[in-house]
């Protein structure tokens, strides 16, 4: 209907320029309009996705620009990158339709969830091919410390206020263990890049850190962690959290379903076997993607709804 309604609006056009003006002129004139219109260009509308930042905003566009590239190579249509730089923006994109598809944590699709299209939702994997993982608290090699009930008094790091693997469910462990955050520790602030944390805890700014399973491995094995700040070996795991499903990608209500199928195909295709998709998926610093269900998410429900009741 729309591009009829456009099609007419032409003709209409094209006839009165040519009883008013020159030839020429006319075709000058109506050239324009059809580049306003946008039917000259005839170029598809970019697609928005947001993610929500884990790291600083710059180092997060650049870990998915090699993603949002070949997004645009597999469905043939502009893609752009959105990175809100907290929660409330994220939320207001969606709120407000300025993003098509967004790729987010799972306390942050459970909040959202309502908004999406939950029969063609896909999880990321982890590095190594799993669809859930964990949180560890972390403490320096030569720490004393040994167990975590060794953590009262101490001083620790956890990830942003709402993360499921470095805050929520690291908290919930530390109370499985006697110790309440609130009354029990010297002090504790929030951090959301593992890097940053792990840095600290091996400066000795904070005792502990909580960080995810799979960064703890590039941050600190011998193997992965030449390149980093932190010399290979020097932390360890104190503790592990209960598991907690992977990201979410998700594309909102409304959303054309071919568009979404074509978007998940290529996402679903990706493979770390592929030498050119594996340097995708790395700086994504995902294993790739398969197909989800909302009720995937129920477990990160019930930790949300618990860590929101009053003491």
């Amino acid at each position: 209907m729309q591009n009829y309604a456009a099609s007419f609006l032409v003709v209409r056009v094209r006839r009165f320029l040519a009883r008013r003006f020159r030839p020429a002129l006319a075709t000058l004139f109506l050239l324009f309009f059809l580049i306003q219109t946008g039917q000259a260009a005839g170029k598809p509308q970019p697609v928005r996705i947001a993610i929500t930042p884990c790291t600083d905003i710059i180092k997060t566009f650049k870990e998915y620009a090699p993603l949002a590239a070949y997004l645009e190579r597999q469905i043939r249509q502009p893609v752009v990158l959105v990175v809100p730089k907290d929660f409330q923006e994220f939320e207001r994109f969606v709120r407000e339709e300025t993003v098509a598809f967004t790729f987010q944590a799972p306390h942050t699709y459970v909040r959202l969830a309502h908004f999406y299209n939950r029969e063609m939702l896909l999880k990321a994997l982890t590095p190594g091919g799993k669809t859930k993982h964990r949180g560890v608290i972390i403490v320096r090699r030569d720490s004393p410390m040994q167990r975590i009930e060794d953590l009262k008094g101490k001083y620790l790091i956890f990830g942003a206020e709402n993360d499921m693997a470095k805050s929520l469910s690291a908290k919930r462990l530390l109370v499985a263990k006697g110790i309440n955050p609130e009354k029990d520790l010297r002090g504790y602030k929030y951090d959301g890049s593992c890097e940053s944390i792990a840095l600290n805890v091996f400066l000795k700014a904070a005792d502990a850190g909580a960080i995810c399973d799979y960064s703890f491995k590039d941050i600190n094995e011998p193997q992965k962690a030449k390149e980093g700040e932190i010399p290979p070996g020097q932390l360890r795991i104190l503790g592990k959290t209960e598991e907690i499903p992977t990201w979410v990608f998700a594309a909102r209500k409304g959303v054309d379903p071919r568009l979404v199928a074509r978007i998940n195909e290529a996402l679903t295709s990706l493979s770390p076997k592929n030498k050119n998709q594996a340097e995708i998926l790395e700086s994504a610093e995902v294993g790739g993607f398969v197909k989800a269900r909302d009720s995937d998410y129920d477990e990160v429900r019930k930790i949300v709804s618990i860590s929101r009741r009053p003491e």
